[in-house]
């Protein structure tokens, strides 16, 4: 198995606006637009790290939906468990693999504790948005002109094989994949 790249890190935050806006003041990093994956009761939001035009790693920040339509079991989800345990701050780092199945099938065999490969949560390609520009929460759902995501596959490496760590594996393929 070969570790291709950082992918991105993800944070747990109470107020997704609230700490986008912090990110953005202390370290200039712009928030895409919020993201509200379907069948979930997250809200997440990249904040690109590196080249704007490269394939860099990027920061998610990902809070729980307290929208009233959702029920309460709607409302419970790891970001919700993992702030009421330990509060705000880094969730999971996700690392790059060219060849999932197989790195799943590698880690297997030396003993590691891996979920089976499965789709990733997000339809679509994280697009950048003009630097200041905000997009009122209904418009959030879908984002204008966004790119068709390249389809990705993640698998989760249990925290006690990767040292208290919630790790990620991510494979990312072509659109047309």
């Amino acid at each position: 198995m070969k570790v291709q790249r950082l992918d991105h890190v993800v944070f747990a935050v109470q107020e997704l606006e609230a700490a986008a806006r912090a990110w953005a003041d202390t370290f200039g990093l712009q928030a895409e637009p919020v993201a509200l994956p379907e069948g979930t009761p997250l809200e997440l939001s990249a904040l690109a790290v590196g080249a704007p035009d490269g394939p860099g790693a990027f920061l998610e920040l990902a809070a729980a939906r307290q929208e009233p339509a959702l029920s309460e079991v709607e409302r419970e989800s790891p970001i919700a468990s993992h702030i009421e345990q330990w509060g705000e701050g880094m969730l999971s780092i996700s690392l790059q693999v060219d060849d999932l199945d197989a790195a799943v099938r590698e880690l297997r065999a030396k003993g590691v504790t891996v979920s089976d490969p499965a789709p990733g949560l997000l339809p679509h390609d994280r697009t950048r948005p003009e630097p200041g520009a905000a997009r009122p929460r209904a418009q959030r759902r879908a984002v204008e002109g966004a790119r068709p995501r390249a389809k990705r596959r993640v698998a989760r490496i249990d925290r006690a094989s990767a040292f208290g760590v919630a790790l990620q594996l991510i494979e990312r393929g072509s659109p047309s994949s």
